[in-house]
């Protein structure tokens, strides 16, 4: 199998399919894509995802966009070890949290809250983020048990750990985890496995 990852050491998109492929001791080669500067794309980047985002993915002949498609497609044709899990319930869970990290938490906890801190001179973070990354971060907290399989990893896992890592660079983010107790046992532990030592960007604060 012969992987092109398209993205940015600190990106938490491309991060998740880095802990992906990681878990799943996949090769592969990285591009650096850089979406903020167009002098930082590869040539014909249009042509691997229309609206010029990251990640992006070359799979042998296959190229993918949107991080949801490739995480399935990976664990179709490498699905051991699986990052699904066979319980009903417990899949679903998972699908859950993902979700929530996608409409819910990610904003608020990245762009909300990390950005301004460490790249608009330390800007706090409005009420209005605060209020809707803390609603986030409860509804995850009553999904850990059931959603993330423990430390044993699952979708859900690659998907969480990369937001909760940016939000805990920043003392606001930090704050907020040490109110959803059942996040924070979990993310304490996951935040030193391996994979997320791996694919932390040297350039990044988390």
């Amino acid at each position: 199998m012969r992987v092109r990852l398209y993205g940015t050491p600190d990106s938490v998109y491309t991060r998740i399919i880095r802990l992906i492929l990681d878990v799943k001791t996949i090769g592969y080669d990285f591009v650096m894509a850089d979406i903020f500067d167009d002098r930082g794309l590869p040539d014909d980047y249009g042509r691997l995802h229309p609206f010029r985002r990251i990640p992006a993915v070359e799979i042998d002949d296959v190229v993918l966009y949107e991080t949801d498609a490739i995480a399935h497609y990976l664990e179709a044709l490498r699905p051991d070890p699986a990052l699904m899990p066979a319980d009903a319930r417990q899949a679903a869970r998972m699908r859950q949290i993902m979700r929530v990290v996608d409409n819910y938490a990610y904003r608020p906890l990245v762009w909300g809250i990390y950005v301004p801190h460490w790249w608009r001179d330390g800007a706090p973070p409005s009420e209005e983020t605060l209020a809707a990354a803390a609603q986030a971060l409860a509804v995850l907290d009553g999904l850990a048990d059931e959603g993330l399989g423990g430390l044993s990893p699952n979708l859900a896992w690659c998907y969480l750990a990369p937001v909760l890592a940016v939000a805990d660079s920043v003392p606001a983010g930090t704050a907020l985890i040490d109110r959803v107790p059942a996040l924070k046992r979990w993310w304490h532990s996951a935040r030193d496995w391996p994979a997320m030592q791996r694919t932390r960007s040297p350039e990044s604060h988390y």
